[in-house]
Parts: structure tokens; sequence; C-alpha cells
């Protein structure tokens, strides 16, 4: 099953040169809302790369 209202994105850190963040934006609102970083899912904080594309608390 695909989720149409999901698109994932691949953005390299700023911090760690070939390392990206898979970043899930919402389609419908433009935002980011899940990353595969240690920030996002081990501590629910916005990472930059989520922050660079938007990000909806």
């Amino acid at each position: 099953m695909t989720d149409d209202r999901y698109e994932t994105i691949s953005i390299e850190s700023k911090i760690r040169e070939g390392v990206f963040h898979k970043v899930i934006k919402d389609l419908e609102t433009g935002k980011a809302v899940s990353c595969s970083c240690g920030c996002w899912s081990k501590g629910n904080k916005p990472c930059a790369a989520m922050k660079s594309i938007g990000y909806e608390s």
C-alpha cells in the first residue's frame, strides 16, 4: 500500500558528511512530520533537516 499523503526526502547532515536524514514530509501541509535520525526517534526533537523543510510542532 502506498500512502500518497507523505513523501520521504533524503537530506544530508550539515554536521556529518555522507550521513543522510530520511525526513517524512506531509504533502498536504508541506511540513516535516518525522525523521530517521536519533534526535527524532529517541528524543522527539526536530533536527536541522526537519527544520530546513519546515516543522509543525
